[in-house]
């Protein structure tokens, strides 16, 4: 059965926890979390790397993804999309400390400057998805069937900044506020006699709370090499829920449909606190001259530390990810010796042992999740009025993902997906000025 929509996720393994986490960032940052920067871009994930923002950009980024779920013989398609981030980063401030000598009679020695930036950005962008369709059945002591159905997610309004000192050093912090809602719909099925009896269970979760993220980002160059190394942690604070419930007998009509026939239990908890988990990364990024680099990135995930009152029968371990990104043509700023900008070529892959711990038959199994891109940018270029050239870029990516395994009651996935994002430059924000 194929599904289409603008949901973003259909994996069962999205009805634990918060749902499938998607760590979205921008197109042309790859797999590099925590230490891609440019001129025009920085990542959404380590606030830090604002600090290289040197012009005015808005960032938008579509999503589909295509593919399939199976478990033991059973097999679901899935076809979806959605948006993945919606930013603009822009330069807030800038100034140079003058350092003077300590004597003044040493004329020997000049007045230096330490140059300070301080960059913005505001991003709208999902952080889970929910999207499972799936049927459990169960010989003991009768027949029974329960369908699962969720939908929803948590998304992110987020302002961040980024504190460049010098040229080497640049610290960042953003904050995020969390929203969303879950929704899970059952429905249990026994027969009485000749006939089949249905109960149907719905919750729905409201989600609101705040994320925190500090990081930083140092770089230097040795020779014809460049080198960044960024870090950043990140934790929650005020995350709040409030679940209801209703829970109904129904009756199947001759018609084919479920309708209610009494309310067994109508409950609301009202807002309560629960504990998400904190993170940590770290990333490299290797660049000799403007030709190629090479980016490696870690992400840990405390999600052994969840606690939620509405999700008590979860197990959540805690999560790896791993990822590297190769870019032939890193720069995203033309030189204004260069006729055409250069047209970036990204390739690259990641490995997650991600926050689902399933136990079946005395078998104990972490879902693992492995992805593979290639992804190119097209440069748009158009002169200034004051004679400077500026660009923008549309980025493609492809992705290859698949997650578990076919096994022990567990499912696999397979997707194929497509991103598109845009990386416009600050000359679509500034209007000629006409004089008398």
């Amino acid at each position: 059965m194929a599904q289409s929509g603008q949901n973003f996720t259909a994996s069962p393994y999205s009805n634990f926890g918060l749902g499938e986490v998607l760590n979205n960032n921008f197109t042309q940052a790859g797999y590099s979390s925590q230490s891609h920067s440019g001129a025009y871009s920085y990542s959404l994930l380590n606030p830090a790397t604002l600090g290289n923002l040197q012009y005015t950009t808005l960032d938008f980024g579509l999503s589909a993804r295509t593919g399939s779920v199976q478990s033991g013989s059973n097999v679901q398609g899935f076809r979806g999309g959605s948006l993945n981030y919606l930013a603009m980063g822009y330069k807030s401030w800038h100034t140079a400390l003058k350092i003077r000598p300590k004597s003044n009679a040493d004329s020997t020695k000049r007045i230096k400057k330490l140059p300070l930036e301080w960059n913005s950005a505001f991003a709208l962008y999902p952080s889970t998805s929910v999207g499972y369709n799936y049927v459990f059945e169960s010989q003991n002591p009768i027949k029974t069937l329960t369908a699962h159905s969720g939908i929803g997610g948590i998304n992110v309004v987020d302002w961040a900044h980024g504190l460049r000192i010098g040229n080497h050093v640049s610290f960042g912090y953003s904050l995020g506020y969390m929203f969303g809602q879950l929704t899970d719909n059952s429905i249990f099925s026994f027969p009485d006699s000749a006939e089949y009896n249905f109960v149907g269970d719905e919750k729905r979760v409201l989600l609101r709370g705040y994320q925190h993220r500090a990081g930083g980002l140092f770089q230097f160059r040795m020779d014809s090499t460049y080198h960044k190394l960024g870090f950043s942690f990140g934790f929650h604070s005020g995350m709040k829920g409030n679940q209801s419930r209703l829970t109904r007998t129904l009756e199947y009509s001759s018609g084919g449909s479920l309708y209610a026939i009494d309310t067994v239990v109508l409950s609301e908890t009202g807002y309560q606190k629960f504990k998400m988990p904190s993170s940590l990364g770290l990333g490299y990024t290797f660049q000799w001259r403007r030709k190629w680099s090479l980016g490696l990135d870690y992400r840990f995930t405390r999600w052994g530390n969840y606690s939620a009152f509405f999700s008590h029968t979860s197990q959540m371990a805690n999560r790896s990810d791993f990822g590297f990104t190769f870019i032939l043509n890193p720069a995203d700023e033309k030189l204004s010796k260069q006729k055409h900008q250069p047209i970036p070529i990204r390739l690259g892959a990641r490995y997650s042992q991600t926050q689902n711990v399933f136990t079946s038959s005395g078998v104990k199994t972490t879902i693992e999740e492995q992805g593979a891109f290639f992804g190119f940018g097209l440069p748009l270029t158009r002169r200034y009025f004051d004679n400077r050239v500026l660009r923008s870029v549309i980025n493609v990516q492809i992705d290859y993902i698949t997650r578990g395994k076919n096994s022990n009651g567990l499912a696999r996935e397979q997707y194929v997906g497509a991103t598109v994002g845009l990386n416009l430059g600050d000359i679509w924000f500034v209007r000629r000025k006409f004089g008398d």
